[in-house]
C-alpha cells in the first residue's frame, strides 16, 4: 500500500498537469477574419459576467454593427460565451453529459445573446466592467467572431435548433471542448487578444478569471445572486 500511495501524487500530477500543459502550448486553430468596421470614436463598455460555472463577455455594440442574434441584431449590448455543445446549448445537464464534457473532447457551441441598455444580468454571481476605446472594442469583437464556424462565403452559420435560454441563440463554434480547454480559458484568451487580460494558462474555474483581467472592476448596479 505504501508503494502505491507514493505513486499517487506523480500520477495525479501527470493526469492534471499534462492536459493543462498541452492546452497552454498547442495553439488554437482559428482562421483569419477581416476586422469588423471601426466603431465611432468614443468610450465603450465591456463586461465579464460570472454565471457560476462559466463566464461570458458582454460588449457594447456601436451603431452600424449587427452582431446580435436573429431578431436582436442591433441590440445595444451583445453577450458571447463558448462551451460544450451538448451541455451548453442542448440543455442536457445529466451526469453523463457533465462527465462527457469534462473528459471527452467534444463539439463546441457559441452563445450569442442581445441585451438592452443597461444589460439585465439577473442570476449572475459577479459582473466586472471596464471602458475601452474604439480600436480595442474592434479587436475584441473581431476575436469573438473568429470563434464561429463559417460557411463557404465566410458568413455566420445558421443557429443551432432550439435554445434553452430566452433571447439567446447557439451557433456551431470552432475548437473542441475539454476540461483543460474550457469556457473560462476561452474568456481570458479572447480578452487577451484585445490586450484586456494576462496569460490564460491554467484557467479552469470562474474564480480564476478576475485575477487574469486588466483594468476591470466590480460593475456598479449589479447585485450578485444569492449563493
Amino acid at each position: 500500500m505504501g508503494g502505491n500511495g507514493a505513486l499517487m501524487p506523480p500520477l495525479l500530477l501527470a493526469l492534471v498537469g499534462w492536459p493543462l500543459l498541452l492546452a497552454a502550448l498547442v495553439p488554437e486553430v482559428r482562421p483569419p477574419l477581416a476586422p469588423l468596421p471601426p466603431p465611432p470614436p468614443g468610450s465603450y463598455t465591456v463586461l465579464v459576467v460570472d454565471w457560476g460555472l462559466h463566464t461570458a463577455i458582454v460588449v457594447e455594440q456601436p451603431p452600424g454593427w449587427r452582431l446580435g442574434p436573429p431578431g436582436a441584431e442591433t441590440a445595444p449590448f451583445v453577450e458571447v460565451a463558448w462551451g460544450d455543445r451538448r451541455y451548453f446549448s442542448g440543455a442536457d445537464r445529466s451526469a453523463a453529459a457533465v462527465l462527457a464534457a469534462l473528459v471527452l473532447p467534444s463539439e463546441a457551441a457559441l452563445l450569442i445573446a442581445g441585451h438592452a441598455d443597461p444589460p439585465r444580468l439577473s442570476g449572475s454571481v459577479r459582473v466586472l466592467e471596464r471602458q475601452v476605446d474604439g480600436p480595442t472594442l474592434q479587436a475584441l469583437a473581431t476575436s469573438l467572431e473568429r470563434s464561429l464556424r463559417r460557411d463557404a462565403a465566410g458568413e455566420r452559420p445558421a443557429p443551432l435548433p432550439g435554445s434553452p435560454i430566452a433571447g439567446a441563440r447557439f451557433y456551431p463554434a470552432l475548437g473542441r471542448y475539454h476540461w483543460s480547454r474550457n469556457c473560462n480559458l476561452w474568456t481570458v484568451r479572447r480578452l487577451r487578444d484585445a490586450g484586456l487580460a494576462r496569460h490564460p494558462a491554467g484557467v479552469v474555474l470562474t474564480p480564476q478569471v478576475p485575477a487574469r483581467l486588466r483594468g476591470f472592476r466590480a460593475a456598479p448596479g449589479f447585485r450578485a445572486a444569492a449563493l
